[in-house]
């Protein structure tokens, strides 16, 4: 037969030691744990599947193909030995079939060729000399 153990003849003790401040720092450290290990779950995880490949490689071409259908092609100027073949009789032609009048291609000559000299630019104007001095004189500047 065992023998009986009373409780009073147990002496208190403890079987491990607690580290100070040890359950002021718990709640804390679960806390972090948990939060941890959440964001280890809501991770953004990019997993590879043929699908997705297939989907992405489908819509890479399209994307490809609309942009080589509708990207402009350059043109480039024609050079002066192309223009040079062509006789005067096909353009002649060329501008009656287009309507385009000799007003039309006058308009077109650039305005430097039209006032190369300072005669042809006051005549224009409808400046005399006298009044042009009077206003450079008004003005102190040296000529």
């Amino acid at each position: 037969m065992k023998p009986r153990i009373k409780l009073e003849d147990i002496k208190p003790r403890m079987p491990f030691e607690v580290p100070e401040r040890y359950f002021d720092t718990l709640p804390l450290a679960v806390q972090t744990r948990i939060y941890e290990q959440k964001a280890q779950k809501e991770r953004f995880r990019l997993s590879w599947s043929w699908r997705r490949t297939a989907v992405w490689a489908t819509a890479a071409s399209i994307v490809g193909a609309l942009l080589w259908v509708t990207y402009p092609q350059k043109q480039y100027s024609l050079g002066q030995e192309s223009l040079s073949q062509v006789s005067n009789e096909a353009i002649f032609e060329y501008l009656k079939e287009h309507n385009i009048s000799n007003q039309d291609l006058a308009e077109q000559l650039p305005v430097e060729e039209l006032y190369k000299s300072d005669d042809a630019l006051l005549q224009n104007l409808n400046v005399d000399e006298e009044s042009l001095q009077n206003a450079l004189e008004n003005e102190d500047i040296e000529i």
